[in-house]
């Protein structure tokens, strides 16, 4: 296994960090403060080559292998995993969703605008009482002749206040459970349809976030993508790739608490000296780097995994797992390095612990994962 990056993906995190240097840092803060995303975002990641990287270049990607996404998301989440996630999460679950179970017709039509940052595109599955338990799911579509009619709610939606089409979970029959489950597409001024942002988080307020309703709402057959049935399987590649962006996303953000917590303990002098000279400082800087080395490559090794085809169901949850909790981990440190103007937005320690919370919670919680290797190991099932 060669640990060394190519030419091409130093050309790429370089980019990327570049990127997230000159765009998303220098307005951050206040756009934290007003709970705001800039959407200019997404076209200017697109003209760097930066917003859809793992798409194939036939619908407008790079169609780069994901190793080299995930170190550019790496690279672009050290400035802000939410603001990242916002304007690429188009790109990353509902497109990839789409490009596996859609039609030509419907790919043809959404794919390269999402892929040029022209559209944005929102992916709907979480509910009010539906979150990680799918068959939970109460939206409902009701088939009557040569339409859908739709009612119900999605909440937690990344852009789903901004988003320019949708594709959304619903059950066309509750006696099926999942198998009842399908897939559409809505766009936005579709009449019974509604949507509001979601504000007062205490974390991701770089991001952005709503609330949608459907009501009554009528939606041709075409709308539909995929088969009844098949709806939570055709979601998983979309999912799986959503994890990969998180791991690699928690990577960047710790890197960048710990790449602070250097700075500022090197220039930070009590008593007469630097407080990096302090043994119980050196102690908690190389345990944050080392949680972070092996966290990194938990993602590196899986995403070379999903580019070459290989079966890597226990080991995206060794990634997402691992990363999520160590970022947390590193960015709570990194707060206590800095003292009280870490709690300040002054320093990005604090906005990344903020950050670190979410996703922990995001693409499956700690808890799933944990389950989900307990059982790919021990090839069984958790007793409930």
């Amino acid at each position: 296994m060669d640990f060394e990056l190519t030419a091409e993906q130093k050309m790429f995190r370089d980019t990327a960090r570049t990127f997230a240097e000159q765009e998303i840092i220098p307005t951050l803060r206040d756009n934290e403060r007003q709970e705001k995303f800039d959407p200019a975002l997404i076209k200017k990641m697109a003209a760097k080559g930066l917003l859809a990287p793992h798409m194939p270049q036939e619908y407008g990607g790079m169609g780069l292998d994901y190793l080299s996404a995930a170190i550019i998301w790496e690279s672009l989440c050290g400035a802000s995993l939410a603001v990242t996630q916002a304007a690429i999460s188009g790109p990353i679950q509902p497109a990839t969703n789409l490009l596996d179970a859609g039609n030509e017709a419907q790919k043809q039509k959404y794919l390269p605008a999402v892929c040029a940052g022209e559209l944005i595109m929102s992916g709907a599955v979480v509910e009010p009482n539906a979150g990680s338990d799918s068959s939970l799911i109460e939206t409902t579509a009701v088939r009557e002749g040569n339409k859908w009619i739709i009612n119900g709610s999605k909440i937690f939606i990344t852009n789903g206040d901004i988003a320019d089409v949708v594709l959304f979970i619903a059950q066309t029959d509750k006696t099926k459970g999942l198998k009842g489950l399908a897939t559409f597409l809505v766009e936005k001024d579709t009449p019974g349809f509604s949507r509001t942002p979601m504000t007062g988080k205490i974390s991701w307020r770089g991001g952005s976030e709503g609330a949608l309703y459907f009501t009554d709402m009528v939606l041709p057959l075409e709308n539909q993508v995929g088969e009844t049935g098949r709806a939570l399987r055709d979601a998983l590649r979309g999912i799986d790739t959503a994890r990969l962006f998180l791991a690699a996303g928690a990577v960047g953000l710790a890197q960048s608490c710990l790449d602070a917590s250097i700075k500022y303990a090197r220039e930070r002098v009590q008593f007469g000296k630097p407080i990096g000279g302090h043994q119980l400082i050196q102690e908690i800087i190389a345990d944050m780097a080392t949680r972070i080395e092996a966290a990194r490559w938990l993602t590196y090794r899986v995403a070379d995994m999903k580019s070459r085809g290989i079966r890597h169901i226990k080991e995206m949850s060794y990634a997402k797992y691992f990363a999520s909790e160590t970022a947390l981990w590193v960015a709570t440190q990194a707060v206590k390095i800095h003292g009280s103007y870490g709690t300040f937005d002054e320093y990005p320690v604090g906005h990344h612990y903020q950050d670190a919370v979410t996703a922990t919670i995001l693409g499956g919680t700690a808890q799933m994962h944990q389950l989900t290797i307990g059982q790919q190991l021990l090839e069984m099932a958790a007793f409930r």
